[in-house]
């Protein structure tokens, strides 16, 4: 692994958190000048032509623009908090991050407010994502200066550039007018024909506007500011005691207060489809595959719209409404789910030691190792199991594969947490499509996935046997792991799963999204997890 792209992946961390300490930079100032060096030593895996300063990266820029507030390049000032004040979010239009979950919203014609729930990992793969984002931009505008320059000695003939300036409608272009000069501006800006299709996919037809947004703009025009940047770890701890006394409320009211409890983190969709009553009903037949979970999603099904949620009641799941700052949950009650109205290959039967589970979003960083450590202190011996479901870059598969890791080791320092992990090979049979499970090493927890260059990578893998990279792991399991030393734990069982969200090693990048290919992962898990529970609180 060459010293090199270590130490600028190192530096790149501590220069970033510098600039949140200090409280605000331009990506395009000095400070941004520091990091986009940095990062063009790292060469990071996800990004190929980081250091080509002819060639614009449009997998990349896709990448980021995923990751950093819809219209971002409209906009001249981004305030960063821990949280929204009610005040602003009732006053101003919210704004989406489709990557993330931050809630952001726009303040005037050229300023935004978003906040970070994730702590300091989320925040450095902000200032990464940025980074990119500057480095980019810069080229799309040296083209165009160039261009400028040039007809300002000679008259030019033609140009994408001319092109680009005088269209005052884009709508007003037919399909073939706008694929033409699609193909003509990946030719200017030395790109990839198809990543620029995808990166207009990305921005959902508008890259023309992007694209025109970034000539007329200046490289500094854009500031970033850090108001909370001392009181992060405040905001956090109380925003997790004021979620965990909602569902500690919610599960009273429920009279499931004394039951034991299994967490699990995913997302909002899979683990109570495989249990919904409302989403049976909805199968055209029973026993089709994830085929049917994939229809159901894309009709927009999968929601608790005012009709599922009285269907789901019955079932026994509950919705919590919980402020958009905060990670949603639902409460399962085992003893009413039905198991003939759940997904057969669950083997769902009524249990023996009536349980229950909450299935939360997945965090963030910090924002983690808060949630987690808040619901150990306030259901301690009630919390019988974790389990987490988790998207991380493979080293050692396809996109789609299942990862097991047995431990995390944290890249930097080397920090070991070993939690241990009750899934194996074996909770997969006859779940997956054409997907691999690999299991026999660690999830490498890195506090940037964006920064992290081939060789790296290579380094985990090939000398710690690492199967994947990700950013929450570690802050999960030292919340468990000082629950544990503490007594407030004790027998409980943790289960990790992650599928692979990209492949960096291959060049198969988050910039592509897996569609329906990430269905058959992310449902497997949760059926082999649901599975584990049922064998933990018996069968009828």
């Amino acid at each position: 692994m060459s010293i090199e792209n270590r130490l600028a992946i190192e530096e790149f961390e501590i220069l970033a958190r510098g600039i949140i300490l200090r409280g605000y930079y331009k990506p395009g100032g000095d400070s941004g000048a520091s990091l986009r060096q940095l990062m063009a030593l790292s060469r990071p895996a996800l990004y190929e032509f980081v250091a080509d300063e002819e060639s614009v990266d449009a997998a990349a820029l896709s990448y980021v623009l995923m990751r950093l507030p819809v219209g971002i390049w409209n906009v001249r000032q981004i305030t960063v908090s821990g949280e929204i004040p009610s005040e602003v979010a009732e006053d101003f239009t919210p704004v989406e991050t489709r990557a993330r979950r931050r809630p952001t919203f726009r303040t005037g014609e050229y300023s935004l407010a978003t906040a970070f729930g994730g702590g300091m990992s989320d925040l450095i793969d902000f200032i990464s994502a940025l980074t990119c984002y500057q480095i980019e931009t810069d080229k799309i505008r040296t083209r165009y200066t160039h261009y400028r320059e040039k007809s300002a000695e000679e008259e030019v003939s033609f140009s994408v550039w001319r092109s680009i300036e005088r269209i005052t409608d884009d709508s007003a272009l037919s399909a073939e007018e706008r694929k033409s000069l699609l193909h003509e501006l990946s030719v200017e800006l030395k790109a990839d024909y198809a990543a620029m299709k995808n990166l207009d996919r990305t921005l959902e037809g508008a890259l023309l506007d992007f694209v025109r947004a970034v000539i007329f703009s200046r490289s500094k025009d854009l500031k970033v500011i850090f108001t909370d940047r001392y009181r992060l770890v405040g905001i956090y701890s109380k925003r997790a005691k004021s979620w965990c006394r909602a569902i500690s409320e919610a599960l009273r009211g429920l009279g499931l207060a004394e039951r034991p409890i299994y967490l699990v983190s995913s997302n909002r969709h899979s683990l109570v489809n495989c249990l919904s009553p409302h989403v049976r009903g909805l199968f055209s037949a029973r026993g089709e595959g994830y085929e049917e979970y994939s229809r159901i999603r894309q009709a927009g099904q999968d929601g608790a719209d005012d009709g599922r949620i009285d269907a789901d009641r019955s079932g026994g799941i509950h919705y919590l409404g919980m402020p958009a700052s905060m990670p949603f949950c639902q409460i399962i009650d085992t003893a009413k789910v039905d198991g003939a109205l759940s997904d057969y290959r669950i083997g769902w039967k009524t249990p023996v030691h009536p349980s229950v589970i909450l299935n939360m979003d997945y965090a963030f960083g910090e924002e983690g190792f808060f949630l987690f450590n808040e619901l150990c202190e306030t259901f301690s011996t009630l919390l019988r199991g974790v389990y987490i479901i988790g998207k991380a870059g493979t080293l050692v598969g396809s996109r789609g594969d299942i990862m097991l890791p047995s431990f995390f080791v944290k890249q930097g320092t080397g920090d070991v947490y070993d939690l241990g992990n009750c899934l194996n090979r074996d909770d997969f049979v006859g779940l997956l499509n054409s997907q691999s499970v690999y299991d026999g090493g660690p999830m490498l927890t890195v506090a940037g996935t964006f920064l992290q260059n081939h060789e790296v990578l290579r380094y985990f893998r090939d000398n710690w046997s690492a199967l994947g990279v990700e950013m929450e792991g570690i802050p999960y399991a030292r919340a468990l792991e000082q629950a544990s030393l503490r007594g407030r734990t004790s027998s409980l069982r943790v289960g990790i799963v992650y599928y692979a969200s990209d492949a960096p090693l291959l060049g198969d990048l988050l910039s592509v999204p897996l569609g329906e290919s990430g269905v058959a992962p992310v449902y497997a898990a949760s059926i082999a997890i649901l599975r584990n529970i049922l064998s933990l609180i018996g069968k009828g």
